[in-house]
C-alpha cells in the first residue's frame, strides 16, 4: 500500500516522541513502517539523543535546534510555521491528544483508542494505516537483527523491582523470595535499579545489584540485557527493550492490563483479584495499596520463569533490512 502523502510530498519527516521509554519502544515499529514507507526522504527523530540509538540505522538523525523550536511552539497554535511547511510530522502519544493544529501534515497517532483493550503498539499501526503506511509484519526480527547480534546470555537473571507509577511495582519480599528460587537453582539474580529507587534508597538488604554505572545510559542498559539469560519485572521500559532484544522472561502485571501493554516477546503474569486490571494507563489509578500485584506469589512466578529461561535465546529470523540488503 501506498502511502497517502500530504500535497505536496514532504521534504521531511520528522517524529516526535517525549514520553516514556517503554511508549517510546511500543512507536518503534511506527518508525521502522516510515523509513520504508518514505525512501530519499529526510528522516529527524524529535526526542531524547540517547534514543536515537535504535532509530539510526533506520536513516533518522536528530532534530535541529530550529525544528525543535518550531516544534515546541505548535502547543496551542493554530497553524504550522513557515519553515514546518513542506514537513510531515508524525506524532504518538497515549491517550490524549496534544493541542495541536488540525493539519494534514500532522499525524498524531493515539496508542489508546475505544475500550483500551488493543495493544497500544497494533493500535498505533492502525493509525498509521489510516495515513496508508503499513507497519511490516517481521518488524520484530529487523529489530533484533539490527541490534541483538551481540547477544551472548549467561547465568544472569536481571530483577526490576521499579516501575513508572509504585501501584504496578511487584513487592519487594516476593522478589526476595524469588531470587532464592532462582539461587537454588543455579541462575545469578541481580537486581537492576533505576534513577528513582537509587533516590529512594531501596533497600535490597545486601543482594546482589548491578552496578548503577553500568545502567546510567541506555546503551550500557542494552548491553545488559544482551548478555542477560532472563528478566523479570513489571511493566516498564526496560522489560520492553529486553523482550525486543530476545531476552525471555516474565512481565507481571497488576492495575494494567498486559494484552494492552505487555512486552513483545516475553510471558506474561496478570494478578488473580477480581478489580484487576483497574485502569488503562494509570492516569486514573488512585487504588491505596498494590494488592493486585501482592497476589502474586513467587512460586507462580518461578514456575513461569524457569519455563521461559529453558526456551533460551529468541533471535528470529533476518529482518526486513538485513534481507534487503542481501
Amino acid at each position: 500500500m501506498h502511502p497517502i502523502a500530504p500535497t505536496p510530498p514532504p521534504d521531511k519527516v520528522i517524529l516526535i516522541h517525549h514520553g516514556a521509554l517503554g511508549d517510546y519502544l511500543l512507536a518503534w515499529p511506527a518508525a521502522l513502517a516510515l523509513s520504508l514507507a518514505y525512501p530519499g526522504v529526510m528522516l529527524i527523530f524529535a526526542g531524547s539523543g540517547e534514543r536515537l540509538r535504535w532509530l539510526a540505522p533506520l536513516g533518522y538523525r536528530g532534530c535541529p535546534p530550529e525544528f525543535r523550536r518550531s516544534l515546541d511552539g505548535l502547543y496551542g497554535a493554530e497553524e504550522l510555521p513557515e519553515n514546518l511547511a513542506d514537513c510531515l510530522l508524525v506524532w504518538p502519544y497515549v491517550e490524549r491528544r496534544p493541542d495541536l493544529p488540525r493539519d494534514p501534515r500532522i499525524w498524531a497517532l493515539p496508542a489508546v483508542a475505544g475500550a483500551g483493550e488493543a495493544h497500544a503498539r497494533d493500535v498505533l499501526a492502525r493509525g498509521l494505516a489510516a495515513h496508508g503506511v503499513d507497519v511490516p509484519g517481521d518488524w520484530l526480527g529487523t529489530f533484533r537483527a539490527l541490534f541483538a547480534g551481540e547477544r551472548r546470555p549467561g547465568r544472569d537473571v536481571l530483577l526490576f523491582p521499579g516501575a513508572g507509577h509504585p501501584l504496578k511495582q511487584w513487592p519487594l519480599v516476593q522478589f526476595f523470595q524469588l531470587t532464592d528460587m532462582l539461587a537454588e537453582n543455579g541462575w545469578n539474580p541481580r537486581f537492576v535499579l533505576g534513577p528513582a529507587e537509587l533516590e529512594r534508597g531501596m533497600d535490597l538488604g545486601g543482594r546482589p545489584c548491578v552496578p548503577a554505572g553500568e545502567v546510567e545510559t541506555l546503551a550500557g542498559l542494552e548491553r545488559l540485557l544482551l548478555g542477560a539469560a532472563g528478566v523479570v519485572g513489571p511493566d516498564t521500559g526496560p522489560m520492553h527493550l529486553a523482550g525486543m532484544l530476545g531476552v525471555p522472561g516474565v512481565a507481571l502485571f497488576g492495575p494494567t492490563r498486559a494484552a494492552q501493554w505487555g512486552p513483545v516477546g516475553l510471558a506474561a503474569l496478570e494478578s488473580p483479584l477480581d478489580c484487576a486490571p483497574c485502569t488503562r494507563t494509570c492516569a486514573d489509578l488512585d487504588c491505596p495499596a498494590a494488592r493486585c500485584l501482592a497476589g502474586l506469589d513467587a512460586e507462580r512466578v518461578w514456575r513461569l520463569l524457569e519455563g521461559e529461561l529453558a526456551k533460551g535465546n529468541r533471535l528470529s529470523s533476518p529482518g526486513i533490512l538485513e534481507s534487503r540488503s542481501r
